[in-house]
């Protein structure tokens, strides 16, 4: 992607603060899709590295993994920042829809220009069904939330919508409730996090870490939650991250994986789009996810996690539940993630 192309201009809305009154109805296509790109940028992201960049060409826009931003030691193969775009352009999709918007997704192929993940066209006017208008809503309501969650079962028949939500997207939504499962997939994390408690691993994990104080606009804030976030066991003997997030992954109300039958960028796109829509729909059942891809980032490990899970390619494990609440991470000003084709 060439970043030598004009930069929009600061926003000078921050992302977290978008409403309705934020989006110019009335403008051309670019300056509709520039506004709408403060809702794509709320997405999940790991390690919130937010490694996106979005290229604007008259009524479309092309996701870009930001190579800058992938994490060259725990992700050398870019596959969870290319999944994390996936979860943007669905975000994107939801915020065109919700404006009136119809839509066409093309999502990058084996000869498509390095970096792009798929690119989204505005092609006329409709207004957004209910569904739509729900998942929309609860996109400011999803957010990470590593503490302990609720003793509370994820009903059976949300659980159900939940998989339909990523078989819509093109992937797969492992549901683990059992004991034996969940304790098989405990295992796994812990092993992966003594396997990522080498020098290299825990530097390039550090770098994400927000201390007191540190205002970035990306990041994960480095609180004492012991074993139970990414952040736990920079400071911390392996063992005791291991024994705690164990326990949390072992008690998780519901354990899920994400998985998809070919293993190349579109698939990592289509993983990214099946977990928002499975975040933001449990969101709006008031449900939060902290995720445990650990043992999907450890090679020898990652096919593991797709036995116990029950096969395809793993992308994403992650747990959900009922959480305490907590504030969600900050977002990078759309300005700074976004370009214009020349001409």
């Amino acid at each position: 992607m060439d970043l030598s192309r004009r930069t929009a201009p600061p926003s000078s809305v921050a992302p977290r603060a978008v409403t309705d009154a934020d989006i110019p109805a009335e403008a051309p296509p670019a300056k509709r899709l520039e506004a709408m790109l403060r809702w794509a940028v709320q997405a999940p992201s790991v390690l919130n590295t937010q490694p996106w960049r979005f290229r604007i060409d008259g009524d479309a826009v092309s996701v870009f993994v930001d190579q800058d931003r992938v994490l060259a030691t725990v992700d050398p193969e870019g596959r969870e920042a290319a999944v994390s775009c996936g979860a943007a352009l669905f975000t994107l999709r939801l915020a065109a829809r919700h404006y009136g918007e119809t839509i066409d997704v093309e999502l990058a192929g084996p000869g498509d220009e390095p970096g792009l993940v798929g690119t989204l066209r505005l092609t006329g006017h409709a207004p957004p069904t209910a569904s739509e208008e729900t998942l929309f809503r609860a996109v400011k309501a999803r957010h990470t939330n590593r503490a302990p969650y609720a003793d509370l079962a994820v009903p059976v028949g949300l659980l159900a919508r939940l998989r339909g939500a990523a078989e819509a997207e093109g992937a797969r939504l492992h549901i683990l409730t059992g004991d034996s499962d969940k304790a098989a997939l405990a295992d796994l994390v812990g092993r992966a996090i003594r396997a990522q408690s080498d020098y290299e691993s825990l530097e390039e994990i550090g770098r994400w870490a927000r201390g007191a104080g540190d205002d970035r606009p990306d990041g994960v804030a480095d609180v004492p939650w012991g074993g139970w976030g990414r952040m736990g066991h920079l400071h911390a003997d392996p063992r005791f991250a291991v024994g705690e997030a164990r326990t949390l992954v072992a008690g998780a109300p519901a354990l899920l994986v994400v998985a998809t039958d070919a293993d190349d960028r579109a698939a990592w796109a289509r993983a990214g789009a099946a977990l928002q829509h499975v975040l933001v729909l449990g969101a709006a059942h008031g449900l939060a996810a902290s995720y445990f891809n650990q043992p999907i980032e450890v090679d020898e490990l990652r096919p593991e996690v797709s036995a116990v899970a029950g096969g395809g390619y793993a992308q994403v494990v992650f747990r959900l539940g009922t959480p305490v609440e907590a504030p969600g991470t900050p977002r990078r000003p759309v300005g700074e993630v976004l370009v214009y084709e020349a001409g």
